[in-house]
């Protein structure tokens, strides 16, 4: 099989920079549910699938992947890490007592030498909206050069899905966004004024400010959780779905789906709702969508500039299309086009990485 690689420019984002300390592993080691998911995934039929097996660990950050694939019996682990999280990933294996079996690899996977084909590579390469980051291309890379015929992959299917957001009174996550750039539009004006005293005008100013502040707030989408499927207008609808043993990576770089849904509620949709789910070959899901369980990657909101008032079989039809930001193809950029019926057709361009909008700290926000 031919090694696909997508090039990536030289960035000034660091992107390995980001996981070199416990600080940025916190909120995932938090997040149970992606835990709980990859634990169940490689002890559930362990005797089947990982026992007496060669496993290779893409992007092993701490290490508890590979740590967990020793307890269940694999023959050899490699656990490859490009960031300095490589030495916590050693300092946990050498305290877990699988030094024996896992070798850690301070490098990119596509500048490593395996010394042997690989029977399971497991990974935990999925970003926001699943695509932001663009881990899977390493994880493919390992895949076309080491992973054996019939070899497995975990997790070995991943879907996008999109919703449309649609909350009541009390939950409206847009409202957050909306208020905040009315204060920041206040602050400005209010800075105008105060400058005009002290014999300045930037009154002349004010819309080109206006303006990038609304593409900063409503052109960027938002981490939320919490949400409930309650939120959502109609059914989700898959926008993508891929077996990751055979997709190729470059077929992820850029690509669209029409969607088409039936309202089955009077309500008002604020926004487009997007979110995955991961397979693994014994049945586990990892499924991170509306609902009470907390998931670090929660779900991607897209608030509308202006929301869109539905009925019972009214129709939410259009295309979106997920590309990779031409200048950080670490980052994603979603482009919506939608139309209520046979209504006047709108479109809405989201940056997915660029802005977090709130705290990044885990279980007490919701974005």
């Amino acid at each position: 099989m031919e090694i696909t690689q997508p090039t990536q420019p030289e960035s000034a984002f660091k992107y390995f920079d980001l996981y070199g300390s416990m600080r940025a592993h916190k909120i995932m080691l938090e997040d149970m549910a992606r835990m709980e998911a990859y634990h169940s995934a490689i002890f559930k039929n362990k005797s089947e699938l990982i026992a007496d097996k060669v496993v290779l660990d893409v992007g092993t950050g701490t290490g508890v992947l590979a740590v967990w694939a020793a307890k269940a019996g694999a023959k050899r682990v490699y656990a490859v890490d490009a960031s300095n999280a490589a030495q916590l990933a050693r300092r946990l294996v050498e305290s877990s007592n699988v030094s024996d079996v896992v070798t850690i690899l301070n490098s990119k996977v596509e500048e490593v030498e395996i010394p042997e084909p690989v029977d399971v590579i497991v990974s935990e390469w999925m970003g926001c909206f699943l695509l932001k980051e663009s881990m899977f291309d390493s994880v493919a890379y390992a895949r076309d050069k080491w992973l054996k015929p019939g070899g497995l992959m975990f997790p070995n299917r991943a879907t996008i899905l999109l919703g449309l957001y649609a909350p009541g009174n009390d939950d409206d996550r847009t409202d957050w966004v909306r208020t905040k750039l009315e204060k920041e539009i206040a602050e400005w004006d209010e800075t105008v004024t105060n400058l005009q005293g002290l014999d300045v005008d930037y009154s002349g100013f004010t819309s080109e400010v206006v303006q990038d502040l609304s593409d900063y707030f409503l052109k960027n989408s938002m981490r939320v959780n919490y949400l409930s499927p309650n939120n959502l207008a109609s059914a989700s609808q898959k926008v993508l779905e891929f077996d990751c043993a055979t997709v190729d990576p470059t077929t992820l770089v850029q690509f669209s789906q029409d969607f088409e849904y039936t309202i089955n509620k009077q309500t008002e949709i604020k926004g487009f709702l997007g979110w995955f789910t991961t397979d693994f070959p014994n049945g586990v899901v990892l499924d991170t969508g509306p609902g009470k369980t907390y998931s670090h990657w929660g779900q991607q909101l897209y608030p509308l500039q202006e929301s869109l008032k539905v009925a019972p079989g009214d129709r939410v039809v259009g295309t979106i299309t997920v590309s990779r930001d031409p200048d950080e193809p670490r980052f994603n950029i979603i482009k919506l086009k939608y139309q209520v019926n046979t209504g006047l057709e709108q479109t809405a361009l989201f940056n997915v990485g660029h802005v977090q909008h709130l705290d990044e700290g885990s279980k007490n926000v919701f974005g």
